[in-house]
């Protein structure tokens, strides 16, 4: 019986890291798309895959039903503005409206953004990861490839408006959170305003700010998912020699994807802050900014309370050496970043 369950699992395992592959395939086919449509079909493939992932993973039907009623919901809305939109040659306001609406409840953008955290405390940080990062990507291509099609004053001011109490919410409602994934799902909703307003106008810019938040993304969930850890009281269960060298490489990534000097996130952040300058209305990219650096209170929360939990851990358990592969994880992200600086200074230089 043990025999045949880890047999399962192993199969279950596979085809799961299949499906991921097959998502980040589409993901960079998307990208040399510039159709509409063609890009609609691809992201409602990679929907289907992540629900089919989500069904193996979780097992959950009710909370695999609910994404699929969501997403499905969404999906229609956005084919059948699309298709009146053709038929009538009919550019009005209220259908680009709506129809940026129906793109911003399938990725949680306001005023649809409850229902990600309600799904990520449940399912697991792999199934996070995705969500966060790939899930995102080919709906914020079809954000571009529209807007490059259209100028319409009103729908853009929307949209501006929807990602700027996008960003707010998620420092509201991080302040008396205490359920990580919660707290990590309301970072993505604001990374996801600020990928919103440099991809309208920077595709470089918005593809070099994807790459490093999907390898910190990456990296931060992999060591909680191999940590198990949902809340800050998880972490009172580890008895480990090395939780110092934990603790620093998970306040290592959330520096990283809070933008703080001297990371590269941060260059990167200043760079954009002054090509949405050049974009669009000083007030807007103040008070993003603004809203960006309110948004350190819950980072530096996490942090502190990690190092909180290492200074109690340290007196009060007895340890072991935790086989994981820290080193390798640290050589990669100091490559990662060595590269994005030479991308930047090769890009500020002309």
């Amino acid at each position: 019986m043990n025999k045949f369950n880890n047999y399962l699992n192993s199969s279950n395992n596979i085809l799961f890291y299949s499906m991921f592959l097959m998502m980040l395939i589409l993901s960079i086919i998307s990208i040399s798309l510039s159709n509409f449509m063609h890009l609609w079909l691809l992201m409602e493939i990679n929907t289907l895959i992540f629900i089919s992932m989500m069904a193996l993973e979780t097992k959950n039907f009710k909370l695999t039903f609910n994404f699929f009623l969501i997403q499905s919901i969404s999906s229609l809305m956005l084919i059948y503005l699309m298709n009146l939109k053709h038929s009538l040659f009919n550019n009005s306001e209220w259908i680009n409206f709506i129809l940026i609406l129906s793109l911003s409840m399938k990725i949680g953008l306001f005023p649809f953004f409850y229902w990600p955290p309600l799904i990520n405390k449940n399912i697991s940080w792999k199934m996070i990861f995705i969500m966060s990062t790939t899930q995102k990507f080919i709906p914020l291509l079809l954000i571009y490839s529209y807007f490059n099609n259209i100028e319409n004053k009103f729908t853009n001011f929307m949209l501006i408006t929807m990602s700027i109490f996008s960003s707010l919410m998620s420092i509201i409602m991080c302040l008396n959170e205490n359920n990580i994934k919660k707290i990590m799902t309301y970072s993505s909703l604001n990374h996801l305003s600020w990928m919103i307003f440099i991809i309208i106008f920077d595709l470089s810019m918005f593809m070099i700010y994807f790459s490093f938040y999907f390898i910190s993304m990456m990296f931060m969930c992999l060591m909680l998912n191999k940590l198990d850890i949902k809340t800050f009281q998880n972490l009172f269960k580890f008895q480990y020699f090395n939780y110092k060298e934990i603790n620093f490489y998970l306040s290592l990534n959330l520096l990283i994807i809070s933008a703080l000097p001297p990371f590269m996130t941060f260059l990167i952040k200043l760079n954009s802050i002054k090509i949405l300058i050049e974009g669009m209305s000083f007030s807007s990219s103040f008070m993003l900014t603004m809203i960006s650096i309110l948004t350190l209170i819950f980072y530096m929360n996490m942090i502190m309370k990690f190092n909180i939990f290492s200074l109690i851990k340290s007196k009060f358990y007895y340890t072991y050496q935790l086989n994981f592969k820290f080193n390798f994880y640290s050589l990669i992200l100091t490559s990662f970043m060595t590269l994005s600086f030479l991308f930047l200074m090769f890009k500020f230089i002309n």
